[in-house]
């Protein structure tokens, strides 16, 4: 008997109980640049159009709640604020530049307010107050209006917990703190987790239930290797997040850890604290192949990504690339438990055809 029609929510909730569906969900994802050429070569009015052209599954709400995916703000403290210098500030003192590439740009951190700070300036800090900056009560009405009846699968980032640090400290002072001055790093870590702790839960509750995914996105793995030790990632990061995990399921939320690189190590960690999907899957930097990640962890975690945007999007025929696709859903997918993806935004180097393969696979 042919399954009946369901909405692309019901079909990522089908491929998270692993049930029978009409395909596997697919989650497009992509940098500005990427939009703007599909807009014009498929003749698409706008950004939503082209999410529904390419059949993704998954809307990640982020630029619904304000600027910089953060919330609606009240008024106090400010945006993201131009200066002088044509870099932009945000509310934590962070700030970044634009810069332009071979078609496109990206931002890049320029300021790191705490890089030089004395154990007692990091301890005066001003730490930003959620409840007193942002505001989600129109979340609802603002996703009911763009998505009308709840029918896509709806995903937000609430945490970045170790990137946040670094943001504040710079990487190598960060690095250097949990080595060398672990009190100063739990120092940070404890007032950063509270952040997200609490505007977690102010997001959920007044989402009423029409959030259905909230997402970590923690970078901790490089091309080769882990960023920080898995010794570290549990004695300093596993505890705060567990904490996050344990109330944010309390609002019957589906939990999605984002990690780039080789974190193969801790993914039965993030399994034990409760995630329920891991994403990107850069493969070829956890040195793993689809059929060993499904052996050793499917059926215990939803896999999310894995099309490689380094060496098969920008360089394969649309064939190889449609016959990968397939063979993703076929391996990580074996019994559901999986989301077509990449495994990073679509950059400007891939050609539009080896989109439209995936489109069409």
């Amino acid at each position: 008997m042919p399954l009946s029609p369901i909405t692309a929510r019901e079909r990522v909730i089908q491929a998270l109980r692993r049930q029978p569906s009409d395909r596997t969900p697919y989650h497009f994802r992509a940098e500005p640049e990427v939009y703007a050429a599909l807009r014009a070569r498929f003749d698409l009015p706008d950004d939503e159009a082209v999410r529904v052209w390419a059949g993704s599954d998954i809307r990640d709400i982020g630029a619904i709640c304000g600027e910089g995916g953060y919330g609606g703000y009240t008024g106090f403290g400010w945006r993201d604020r131009p200066l002088a210098d044509g870099t932009q500030e945000d509310f934590w003192g962070v700030r970044r530049r634009r810069v332009v590439y071979d078609g496109g740009a990206y931002t890049d951190i320029c300021h790191w307010p705490l890089r030089n700070a004395t154990p007692a300036e990091i301890r005066a800090y001003a730490w930003p107050d959620p409840a007193r900056i942002f505001d989600f009560s129109t979340l609802p009405a603002l996703l009911e209006a763009q998505y009308p009846g709840h029918a896509y699968w709806t995903l937000i980032e609430i945490e970045s917990l170790f990137d946040r640090c670094w943001a504040l400290r710079g990487m190598e002072g960060f690095m250097e703190d949990l080595l060398a001055e672990p009190e100063l790093a739990e120092y940070m870590l404890t007032w950063m987790a509270e952040f997200f702790f609490t505007r977690t839960r102010m997001l959920l509750d007044a989402a009423h239930g029409a959030i259905d995914a909230v997402g970590l996105f923690n970078d901790l793995g490089t091309q080769q290797a882990m960023m920080i030790s898995p010794a570290l990632y549990r004695a300093h990061i596993k505890p705060r997040q567990r904490r996050l995990i344990e109330m944010a399921k309390e609002y019957g939320v589906t939990v999605f850890y984002h990690s780039c690189g080789a974190v193969e190590p801790i993914i039965d960690d993030f399994i034990e604290i409760g995630v329920d999907i891991i994403d990107p899957l850069q493969m070829p930097a956890m040195g793993v192949t689809p059929e060993v990640l499904h052996a050793r962890y499917g059926g215990r975690i939803t896999f999310h990504g894995g099309l490689d945007t380094q060496t098969l999007l920008p360089y394969a025929t649309p064939d190889a690339v449609a016959a990968e696709a397939r063979h993703l859903c076929t391996t990580l997918g074996a019994d559901g438990g999986y989301i077509l993806a990449g495994s990073h935004l679509y950059q400007v180097d891939i050609p539009l055809e080896n989109i439209r393969a995936i489109q069409q696979t």
